[in-house]
C-alpha cells in the first residue's frame, strides 16, 4: 500500500511543488511591487492596480486555452502521438498570437473609454492608469506564450525550469521596478511608466528562456499545420465562462453582500481572503499537475491510475491546507497587524479567521476534482454546476445575512453550503465519468 502511495505522490510532487514554491515566491514579489507603487501616489497605486487587476482577470479567462493545451498536448503523449502534440501546440501558438495582437489593439483604441466609463477615472488616475494601459498593450501577447509554453514544460513534466525562471525574472523584476519607478542609479525616474516598462521586459525575458527551452518543439510545430484553432476554442469556451463565473460575476456579487454589512465587515472579509489565497496555492498547483498526469493516463488506458491521482492529490492538498490554516491561526493578529495598522480591522478579521477558513474547508477538494472532470472532457459540466451551486449559494447567503440576520456567519454558511455541494457534485460526476471510461475498454 506504501509503495502504490508513492507511486502517485512522487508525480505529482514533481509536478505541482515547484509550482507551489513559484506561486508563494511570485506573491510575495507581486506584493513588494504594490507597495513600490504605493510610494508614488495615491493615485498611482489605484490606477496601476485596477489596470493590473483587469489586465490578470483577462489574461485568467484567456488563458484557459493553455488549460486546453495541457489536456489534448499530454492525452497525445499518453497515445505516443507526437504528431497530434505538435498540432495542438502548432495551433495553441497562433491562438496566443491572433488573440494577443487584438487585445493589444483595442487597449489602445479604447483604453480611455475603459478607464473613464468603467473605473471612473479623471485627472492624474486617468492619465497615470492610460499611460501604464498603453504601456501594457503587449501583456496579453506574452502572458498568453508564457501560459502556453509553461504548460508545455508541465507534460513535458520539466517544471522545475518554472521555478528555476520564474524566480530569477521575478527578482530582476523587482530590481528593475525599484531603478525605473524612483530613478536609481543614473536610471530615468518613469514612475508608472517605469513599472510597465519593467513588467514588459521581464516577460519578454520570461518567453525567451522558455522558447530556448522548448525550442526543438517550436521548430517541430511550426512546421505542422495548425488543424485544431476551432476545436481547441471551442474546447475552451466553457473554461472561459468557469473562469469568469468564479472569478469575477461570484466575487463582484459575495463583495456587494458584504459591503451592506459595512465596511469593517468587508474590508475584514477581503484580509482574511488574502491569506486564503496562499492556503488554496497547493490546491491551485495540484489541481494542474493532475491536468496533466489525468490526461495523460487516459492516453495510455491506465484506468486505475485515474481514481487514484485525484484521492492523492486531495490528500496531499488538504494536509498543506490544514498545516497553513494552523500557522496563520496561531499569528493570525501578528499577521493582520503586518497588513493593517487599523486595531479595529485587526481585531475583527482576527475573530472571523477561523470561521471563514472552516467555511472553505471543501474549497480545495473542488478545486482538484473540478480539474479531474475538466481532463476527462467534461469542461462543460463543470460550467453549468457551478452556475447552479454559486447562484443557490448566493441566495442563502442572502437570506442567512439579511432576513434571519446572522450577518457573517450567513456569508459562512453560504460559502460551506456552496463548495461542499460543488465537492461532492464534482466527485461523484468524475467516479461515475471514469466507470464509463472502464466499461468502454472492457467491451
Amino acid at each position: 500500500m506504501k509503495e502504490n502511495l508513492k507511486l502517485y505522490i512522487k508525480p505529482l510532487n514533481q509536478l505541482a511543488v515547484p509550482l507551489i514554491a513559484n506561486s508563494i515566491f511570485g506573491l510575495s514579489i507581486e506584493l513588494i511591487d504594490q507597495a513600490m507603487v504605493g510610494h508614488l501616489s495615491v493615485s498611482a497605486y489605484a490606477s496601476v492596480g485596477a489596470v493590473g487587476n483587469f489586465l490578470y482577470t483577462m489574461a485568467g479567462i484567456l488563458g484557459t486555452i493553455a488549460i486546453v493545451l495541457n489536456i489534448l498536448g499530454s492525452k497525445a503523449i499518453g497515445e505516443h502521438r507526437e504528431d497530434k502534440y505538435l498540432s495542438t501546440l502548432s495551433s495553441s501558438l497562433l491562438i496566443d498570437l491572433l488573440f494577443g495582437i487584438i487585445f493589444g489593439i483595442l487597449c489602445l483604441s479604447f483604453g480611455g473609454t475603459l478607464l473613464k466609463v468603467v473605473y471612473g477615472f479623471s485627472g492624474a488616475a486617468l492619465h497615470e492608469g492610460l499611460t501604464y494601459l498603453s504601456l501594457m498593450s503587449g501583456y496579453m501577447l506574452l502572458q498568453l506564450l508564457i501560459f502556453t509554453l509553461t504548460n508545455c514544460l508541465k507534460i513535458k513534466k520539466r517544471t522545475q525550469w518554472i521555478l528555476l525562471i520564474s524566480t530569477t525574472t521575478a527578482l530582476f523584476h523587482t530590481g528593475l521596478n525599484y531603478l525605473l519607478i524612483f530613478g536609481k542609479f543614473g536610471f530615468p525616474q518613469l514612475g508608472v511608466a517605469g513599472a510597465a516598462f519593467s513588467s514588459m521586459i521581464t516577460m519578454s525575458m520570461d518567453v525567451l528562456a522558455y522558447c530556448w527551452l522548448l525550442r526543438k518543439d517550436i521548430r517541430a510545430a511550426l512546421r505542422v499545420r495548425p488543424n485544431n484553432v476551432r476545436s481547441i476554442i471551442r474546447k475552451s469556451l466553457p473554461l472561459m465562462g468557469q473562469e469568469l463565473l468564479q472569478g469575477s460575476l461570484f466575487v463582484i456579487v459575495l463583495n456587494a453582500i458584504l459591503a451592506h454589512l459595512g465596511t469593517l465587515v468587508l474590508s475584514s472579509y477581503l484580509l482574511v481572503g488574502q491569506l486564503l489565497q496562499i492556503g488554496l496555492i497547493p490546491a491551485f498547483m495540484y489541481s494542474s499537475a493532475l491536468l496533466t498526469l489525468v490526461s495523460e493516463s487516459i492516453g495510455a488506458h491506465r484506468l486505475n491510475d485515474l481514481q487514484a491521482y485525484p484521492k492523492i492529490a486531495s490528500l496531499l492538498t488538504m494536509i498543506l491546507f490544514s498545516v497553513i490554516g494552523i500557522i496563520f491561526y496561531l499569528f493570525r493578529a501578528p499577521i493582520a497587524g503586518a497588513i493593517t495598522n487599523d486595531s479595529h480591522l485587526i481585531g475583527f478579521s482576527s475573530g472571523i479567521f477561523l470561521l471563514l477558513w472552516l467555511a472553505n474547508l471543501f474549497n480545495p477538494l473542488f478545486e482538484v476534482y473540478k480539474a479531474a472532470l475538466q481532463s476527462v472532457g467534461k469542461s462543460t459540466f463543470v460550467l453549468i454546476a457551478t452556475l447552479v451551486i454559486h447562484t443557490t449559494a448566493l441566495v442563502i447567503m442572502i437570506l442567512t445575512t439579511f432576513p434571519l440576520h446572522l450577518g457573517i456567519y450567513g456569508i459562512a454558511i453560504g460559502l460551506f453550503v456552496d463548495y461542499f455541494a460543488m465537492y461532492l457534485g464534482m466527485r461523484i460526476a468524475y467516479s461515475r465519468n471514469v466507470q464509463h471510461l472502464e466499461q468502454i475498454v472492457a467491451h
